[in-house]
């Protein structure tokens, strides 16, 4: 290779979309599944507690990404952004819409069985924020892993535009973790009673 040359991407032939499906799809549907199996048994223990671990592997993953990674990418080429950016969308594609899907609606249902009125400042805030939280997930943060997803598909060949968009939703995902600190700080309130 030439100093200045810029080596190719090599996309792995298994990275396809069926191949995708195959390892993505169980992460898609469990969460949903043991939400439903959650609500059907009607027990509110479970609820709670399955409520407790989609959020913060939701908040995790977003803090991970915004923190971590986007640390990590900041020091490396478009090359090696664009090689861990191929190994994260697939996950990400999948994982992300579930775990977040999942976490707010058993926190709606999590404040009904705590008969929390819906009048109540602090719900309005939370609804308000996994409002915006659900709308930058689905109007920006997936349409741009999709993006990132067709690109690598096709070869990686734009590697500009990978890395782009990469970088856009790890940001993203810091912004989003600020949001959920603050739903987690109206949880804390409901769960040991204090008035602010």
């Amino acid at each position: 290779m030439l100093k200045n040359e810029v080596p190719t991407i090599e996309v792995d032939n298994r990275f396809n979309m069926k191949n995708s499906f195959i390892r993505g799809f169980p992460m898609i549907l469990i969460p949903p599944v043991i939400l439903a199996l959650i609500l059907y048994i009607h027990n509110f223990y479970f609820l709670e507690y399955f409520h407790v671990v989609a959020g913060s592997m939701w908040t995790g993953m977003d803090l991970v990404l915004g923190l971590f990674f986007s640390y990590v990418m900041k020091g490396l080429n478009n090359f090696e952004r664009t090689k861990i950016s191929m190994r994260l969308t697939p996950t990400m594609l999948y994982f992300m819409p579930a775990i977040s899907s999942v976490t707010i609606t058993a926190g709606i249902y999590t404040a009904l069985a705590m008969k929390i009125p819906f009048s109540s400042i602090y719900i309005i805030v939370a609804l308000v924020i996994a409002f915006i939280l659900f709308i930058e997930g689905i109007g920006i943060f997936l349409p741009n892993e999709l993006r990132v997803y067709m690109e690598i598909i096709s070869g990686a060949k734009n590697t500009e535009k990978i890395v782009k968009l990469t970088m856009f939703n790890l940001r993203l995902s810091l912004i989003q973790v600020i949001f959920q600190i603050a739903i987690i700080l109206m949880m804390a309130h409901f769960a040991v009673g204090v008035n602010f």
